[in-house]
């Protein structure tokens, strides 16, 4: 496997589980009292994101010191091609949460009684929907790279 492969899988593994841990525990918070769900929220938000720094920052220092030359060649014409078709691949998951997630919030607009039958109590949904829009959409790029990579592209 190629660094940048290496880069990929780390990437993608590390944002598959730790965010996906994030909106499985944001579901659950609807059996917390309407007071402590937006500390919760504000606490698992916090969590996340110090979780996925961190665990990105070391796995992929420990990749790069086991590939000092890999890590300070940079990207090679193949790299950059398959980085640009993961990023359009990307990039199309991601118009399409934000339609959807834009489509909601006319839904809700024009129809109050929408979110109060929702079986979704999830505090600041509209910017979940994005927020998972964007999330869906790296995890779509990362394993796109490595689908490339996989193919010998």
């Amino acid at each position: 496997m190629s660094f940048k492969e290496k880069s990929a899988w780390i990437s993608l593994v590390s944002t598959v589980l730790i965010f996906g841990y994030y909106f499985i525990q944001l579901v659950d918070l609807n059996n917390l009292p309407e007071n402590d769900v937006r500390q919760a929220v504000a606490y698992l938000a916090i969590k996340t994101v110090v979780l996925i720094s961190i665990v990105e920052a070391v796995f992929h220092s420990m990749l790069a010191a086991t590939n000092r030359k890999a890590a300070e060649m940079g990207a090679d014409e193949r790299d950059k091609l398959i980085a640009l078709k993961a990023n359009n691949y990307g990039y199309s998951v991601l118009v399409i949460g934000v339609v959807f997630g834009l489509g909601h919030m006319v839904i809700v607009e024009f129809n109050p009684q929408f979110t109060s039958e929702s079986s979704l109590q999830i505090p600041m949904l509209k910017s979940h929907i994005l927020l998972f829009s964007l999330i869906i959409s790296e995890i779509v790029r990362f394993a796109g790279q490595v689908v490339l990579y996989r193919r010998g592209y």
